[in-house]
């Protein structure tokens, strides 16, 4: 439990961490997520893909037109489609608690969707360091001198 409080007033989330404020927080929309908390779900989420782009990839750029290779990409594609329908919201809502963390708004989003630079631009804004709150610091600073 110690371990925990340190790791929580660092904003350093270990990986299964991470996932458990993950999923909680599917739908909050507000609050903020730090770095490592964003980070971590992002590096789950491409591990947990990896398998099916590496499916995609051999059956398409090898045997684009096997029967037998696009018979097992449909039999992967339902289980996949599941997958990111699950992923989906979770994924939006801790990307709009990681730019605001990092001082942004959160249409800050929708840069993603500028071809190609625009999600070079969202991956840097993402890894900005957090940016502090004003109020909560002064907030911190009544309680110390009280």
């Amino acid at each position: 439990t110690l371990r925990k409080k340190v790791l929580k007033s660092k904003g350093d989330y270990c990986m299964l961490t991470a996932i458990r404020s993950f999923f909680k927080g599917y739908a909050n929309f507000s609050g903020r997520s730090t770095r490592s908390e964003y980070w971590w779900i992002y590096f789950t989420n491409l591990l947990i893909c990896l398998p099916a782009y590496t499916k995609y990839h051999a059956a398409v750029s090898t045997r684009p037109y096997n029967m037998e290779a696009l018979r097992s990409l449909q039999a992967m594609s339902g289980f996949y489609f599941f997958l990111a329908a699950i992923l989906m919201f979770p994924s939006i809502a801790v990307t709009v608690r990681r730019l605001r963390d990092a001082g942004f708004h959160w249409a800050f989003i929708f840069i993603g969707l500028v071809p190609i630079v625009g999600a070079i631009a969202l991956i840097v804004i993402l890894a900005w360091p957090s940016k502090k709150d004003e109020d909560a610091d002064t907030e911190e600073q009544d309680q110390i001198t009280a």
